[in-house]
């Protein structure tokens, strides 16, 4: 005896499920964005004349070096966030974990690169 058949797939369901699967493929891209976070650091330091092992490089130097750095690390957990939370509102409860993780991760990439700023700062005075 078998169990009751399952509803035929709905348009909604199969779009909540493409959203889902292109946030994981997306979040999947953190490597990658980390390796690019770290390239474009570098290249915008040398482009103002200083190199990554420096240690007397201004604050405003840094922050024109780092601020886009950090946004293109943020980019993959933010959209895959963004992508969770959209298929858990088209109905697919796989959504809320991709949202959670994409969010922590972000906030947490964030975090990091903040406090390294401020302990930088601090230890140097």
């Amino acid at each position: 005896m078998s169990g009751p058949a399952a509803p035929p797939p709905t348009q909604e369901g199969a779009s909540a499920r493409r959203v889902l699967r292109t946030g994981w493929v997306v979040f999947a891209l953190l490597p990658v964005a980390f390796v690019a976070a770290e390239i474009l650091g570098d290249w915008l330091l040398s482009v103002q004349g200083y190199s990554s092992g420096d240690e007397d490089v201004p604050t405003a130097v840094g922050l024109r070096a780092g601020l886009p750095a950090v946004l293109v690390l943020i980019t993959p957990p933010i959209a895959g966030a963004w992508c969770g939370r959209k298929a858990e509102r088209l109905g697919h409860p796989g959504g809320r974990p991709l949202f959670i993780v994409g969010t922590v991760v972000a906030a947490a990439s964030v975090f990091l690169n903040l406090v390294q700023v401020l302990a930088s700062r601090i230890l140097e005075l």
